[in-house]
C-alpha cells in the first residue's frame, strides 16, 4: 500500500478555526521509536500487516454517546480486540533484569505491562477475570523481589535516568493491586539521595510527576520539586512549532494531571490552558491518524477522553481507526522492519507501549465512563 504523505499544513488549511495559530508545519510527523532508531520525516506503512480501512468506514461511525457501553457502535469489534490484546499481554515475557542486559529499559517495561493489567482490572467486575489478572500481577511482582532488580544505587547514570521514574511507578501500580511492598519502600528510601540529585536533569512534566510520587510515598521533596518550571501548555506553542517529541510532552502533562487516568478530576489547568488544549489536541490527533502513528494518536485520544472532549466526529474517526488497525496477533504498531536489528526483544521494546496505549484509549472510550464536558 502506498502511503500518501500528510502534512500539518494541509490539515491546518482544513480547520479554519485554528488559523490564528500561524503557519503550520509542512513536514510529516517525526517517526521516533524510543532510542532504537533515528528521527525521520517518514512513516512506516501499515500495509505489511493490514489494509488501511480507516478512510470511509470511520467517517460513517457514530460517536460513542450511548449511555450503555454495549449499545455503542462496534461494541462486538471492541470486545474482540480487547481480548486479543489481553491474550498477547498474557504471553509476553517481561523480565526487567534480563531486558536491561539487552539495552531495554526493564523497569519501564515492567511498569507498562502492569499499567495494562491495571486498566483491564479496572474495567471488569468478573471475579474469574480479576483473579486471572491478580495471578499474572503476582507473577510479575516477583521480579521486584529479586535483589538484582534493586540496582538503583549501583547502575550507570544513563540506566538510572532511564528507569528512575519507572522505579516509582512500578511501586505505585503494585500497591493499587494490593501487593506487599514493604521491602520495596525500604529500597526506595535507600536510593532517595541519588534520586534527589538526578532531578536536576529532568524536564518539567517529569519533575511534576516526581513531585506527585514524592508526596504519595511521604518523601521530603528536594528544591528541584518545590518550584516546578513551566511545561508545554503554559508556553502556548503554535502548531508550527510542534514535532513528535513536543506532542508527547504535551500528552504527558495531561497524564500527570489525571494520574494517567487513575483520578477523574484535575486541578492543574486554567481556563486558558483548557482553551489552548481544546484547540491543539484534535489537530495533533488527526495528523497522527493520517500518519498512521498509532502510538501518539492513542495518547492524544486518552488526553481528550480525560478532558471530556470525546463526542466530536473526528474523535470517533480516530477511535475507529484504532479499531481497524490492530495486528492479527493482538498488538498495535508496525515495527517489523526493525526485527532483524532489534533482536528478540522487539515486542517488549516497542510493541508493548503502543499496544498498551491503544488498548487504554479504547478501554477509556468504551468502558471508562468519562463524562463529556461538551
Amino acid at each position: 500500500m502506498r502511503v500518501v504523505p500528510y502534512t500539518w499544513q494541509r490539515l491546518a488549511q482544513q480547520r479554519s478555526r485554528i488559523s490564528h495559530l500561524g503557519r503550520y508545519i509542512s513536514c510529516a510527523v517525526l517517526w521516533l521509536i524510543g532510542s532504537m532508531v533515528l528521527c525521520t520525516h517518514s512513516v512506516v506503512s501499515q500495509g505489511a500487516l493490514q489494509n488501511d480501512t480507516s478512510v470511509g468506514k470511520s467517517s460513517k461511525t457514530a460517536c460513542l454517546t450511548a449511555a450503555s457501553p454495549s449499545d455503542r457502535p462496534r461494541w462486538a469489534d471492541y470486545l474482540l480486540l480487547k481480548h486479543k490484546a489481553w491474550a498477547w499481554f498474557d504471553q509476553l515475557d517481561v523480565d526487567p533484569i534480563e531486558l536491561l542486559k539487552h539495552g531495554v529499559k526493564g523497569k519501564k517495561k515492567l511498569a507498562e505491562i502492569l499499567d495494562a493489567y491495571l486498566s483491564l482490572y479496572q474495567h471488569t467486575t468478573d471475579a474469574k477475570e480479576r483473579d486471572r489478572i491478580q495471578q499474572r500481577v503476582a507473577q510479575l511482582a516477583r521480579h521486584t523481589q529479586r535483589p538484582a532488580y534493586h540496582d538503583m544505587l549501583v547502575n550507570s547514570g544513563t540506566e538510572f535516568l532511564q528507569n528512575s521514574m519507572s522505579y516509582f511507578r512500578v511501586l505505585w501500580l503494585l500497591e493499587h493491586f494490593g501487593q506487599e511492598t514493604t521491602a520495596y519502600r525500604q529500597q526506595l528510601l535507600a536510593v532517595k539521595p541519588r534520586m534527589d540529585e538526578h532531578l536536576k536533569r529532568r524536564g518539567p512534566w517529569q519533575r511534576a510527576m516526581f513531585a506527585e510520587y514524592y508526596a504519595r510515598f511521604g518523601l521530603e521533596k528536594p528544591p528541584e520539586l518545590s518550584s516546578l518550571p513551566d511545561g508545554m501548555i503554559p508556553q502556548r506553542l503554535p502548531l508550527a512549532q510542534y514535532d513528535r517529541d513536543k506532542a508527547y510532552y504535551l500528552t504527558h502533562e495531561v497524564f500527570v494531571a489525571f494520574d494517567y487516568g487513575l483520578q477523574r478530576t484535575q486541578h492543574s489547568f486554567t481556563h486558558e490552558d483548557l482553551a489552548y488544549l481544546r484547540t491543539i489536541l484534535p489537530v495533533l490527533a488527526t495528523a497522527s491518524r493520517q500518519q498512521q502513528d498509532q502510538d501518539l494518536l492513542a495518547e492524544l485520544l486518552l488526553c481528550m477522553t480525560y478532558l471530556g472532549w470525546h463526542t466530536e466526529q473526528e474523535y470517533c474517526q480516530d477511535i475507529n481507526y484504532l479499531l481497524d488497525s490492530q495486528n492479527p496477533n493482538g498488538t498495535w504498531g508496525n515495527y517489523e522492519v526493525l526485527r532483524n536489528t532489534a533482536g528478540q526483544y522487539l515486542d517488549q521494546q516497542v510493541y508493548l507501549h503502543t499496544t498498551l496505549v491503544a488498548m487504554k484509549a479504547l478501554l477509556a472510550a468504551y468502558e471508562g465512563g468519562w463524562q463529556s464536558s461538551e
